[in-house]
């Protein structure tokens, strides 16, 4: 395999654990697996799209003005629905999340239109030449920003004390609640949070690759395989997981094809599920 191969997978898994990263976060501490997590990514994107195409931002400049803007979106679904529905039954929020997810879709459809779109910017195309390794200039800027937002994530939960309440939240809630932790805030907060990152995903992802309002599902599959690799609760793992599967995604697309990718993907996910449902990197690294 070829130094350009390698360097492509890793850089591109920065991107999927970005992805990867919302959703392991819910369900970490809402014990909530969040099927519009591919919309609130794709969401992302289209409020972008909206600075970009009217006011002339740069996609970066762009990117915490959509992370802000699906948050808002996120907090009061999870303070004013999905939470009662979480007290009340383990399965209701999942149907839930799956409605409005379809919801999103329909919404995005009559406002966007079906045509894809894509960001634009002068490093979408761009790269750069390092030790005889071509390096694309978009993929390396997703990469660092995953890392700056894994740590910055990692240091909230870990340092921080509303990170104390989130973990508290998390580990036992009516112990939490007898305590003075408003849950049912703590819960809202994490899915804006999640949302946030779903958002900054979205925009990398329309600056590497076109997208519709369509496109939530395949990212939706890619951030769960990338939490199966890392298993629940790592930070650390996320990234490593979204590296791992980086690389099986540009060794297969190098050996066999991109036809193979998606399939990748659903093959490891499938895999972890069945020999490794707690992640391959929960022991390696913890939040």
């Amino acid at each position: 395999m070829s130094a350009d191969v390698l360097v492509a997978g890793v850089l591109s898994g920065g991107l999927y654990a970005l992805i990867g990263l919302g959703i392991s976060l819910v369900f970490g501490v809402l014990k909530m697996m969040n099927l519009m997590h591919g919309e609130l990514v794709v969401g992302g994107a289209y409020v972008a799209s909206l600075l970009v195409g009217y006011a002339g931002f740069d996609p970066l400049l762009a990117l915490p003005f959509a992370m802000l803007g699906v948050a808002l979106l996120a907090y009061p679904l999870q303070r004013y629905l999905l939470t009662g529905l979480l007290r009340s039954s383990g399965t209701a929020p999942l149907v839930a999340t799956f409605g409005l997810s379809l919801m999103a879709q329909a919404v995005l459809q009559a406002a966007f239109g079906t045509d894809p779109r894509a960001l634009r910017a002068p490093y979408a195309d761009a790269g750069f030449t390092v030790l005889g390794v071509r390096v694309q200039a978009v993929y390396a800027i997703s990469f660092a920003l995953t890392v700056v937002l894994c740590a910055a994530t990692h240091l909230l939960l870990s340092r921080t004390r509303a990170g104390i309440a989130v973990r508290a939240a998390a580990a036992d809630p009516t112990t939490a609640s007898m305590l003075g932790i408003n849950v049912g805030r703590v819960y809202a907060l994490t899915l804006a949070g999640a949302a946030a990152l779903a958002a900054a995903g979205g925009v990398m992802t329309g600056v590497a690759q076109s997208f519709t309002p369509t496109s939530g599902l395949p990212l939706l599959l890619t951030g769960f395989a990338v939490m199966a690799l890392a298993g629940i609760g790592s930070v650390g793992g996320v990234l490593l997981g979204g590296v791992a599967l980086g690389l099986l995604q540009s060794a297969s697309t190098a050996l066999f094809g991109g036809g193979w990718r998606n399939f990748v993907v659903y093959t490891v996910f499938f895999l972890a599920l069945s020999f490794r449902p707690t992640g391959l990197f929960r022991r390696a690294v913890r939040a």
